[in-house]
């Protein structure tokens, strides 16, 4: 196996978890995200600043991140094509485009 397939093959593995549990993994990971909006308000973010978050998943932190730091940018990056198709769609309808 070359170093190329790796990640190939796991990122077809998330792929083939979350692609239909993305639509419903905000509502069941409540425990998990406990802090985490608090922990997002107390970043030290400046204007003009750039966030980079590793593993964004479904769009749900660098959202709430967007909207507290409106003079920031922001990127999100996941394994999962799945998951970025769900964080694309949620930050459109969140009129995000332009900044994340």
């Amino acid at each position: 196996m070359s170093t190329t397939e790796l990640p190939a093959s796991h990122a077809a593995l998330m792929d083939g978890v979350y692609r239909w549990q993305r639509h419903i993994y905000d509502l069941t990971r409540k425990y998990y995200l406990l802090g985490r909006d608090r922990l997002i308000s107390g970043l030290d973010v400046p204007a003009g600043g750039t966030v980079l978050e590793l593993g964004c998943g479904t769009g749900r932190n660098i959202i709430l991140a967007a909207r507290r730091y409106p003079e920031a940018r922001f990127f999100g990056l996941d394994i999962s094509a799945e998951m970025l198709e769900t964080a694309g769609a949620a930050i459109a309808r969140e009129n995000l485009s332009g900044r994340v």
